[in-house]
């Protein structure tokens, strides 16, 4: 079963458009949006599996994340740059599932999504067999 996932950045449309068609190859629906503040408004009608949040974001990409985090509950996953110590424990405090540092290998970005979209699905079937 191939799921959507939701891109968002706003200064590369490079990475983005790369990223989508990457994606895209693998038979997963990706859909983009310029800034967290368009999806989170839309989120409903979206139904993403995945969020892939850039680091080129007008506001802060982990304030972003937190924002994201309140309004869904799916894997979300940040590239950017690589970090230091501090700013790994922003990302996780965020609310982020996976940081992919850049440059990455596409293999390596088709493998996290994959791997995270596993977890996700197999945690909601977990949820799904306690409420019956």
């Amino acid at each position: 079963m191939k799921y959507n996932i939701l891109v968002i950045e706003e200064s590369s449309n490079t990475l983005r458009d790369r990223i989508v068609s990457v994606l895209t190859g693998e038979g997963f629906g990706v859909a983009t949006a310029a800034s967290p503040r368009e999806v989170v408004s839309t989120v409903d009608k979206l139904k993403p599996r995945l969020i892939i949040l850039g680091e080129g974001l007008t506001i802060n990409s982990f304030e972003a994340c937190s924002q994201l985090r309140r309004a869904v509950n799916v894997p979300i996953m940040i590239v950017g740059a690589v970090l230091s110590d501090k700013a790994w424990n922003r990302v996780v405090e965020a609310g982020a599932d996976c940081y992919l540092p850049k440059p990455f290998g596409y293999r390596e970005l088709v493998a996290r999504v994959k791997a995270l979209l596993r977890r996700y699905e197999w945690t909601r079937e977990k949820k799904q067999e306690r409420k019956e």
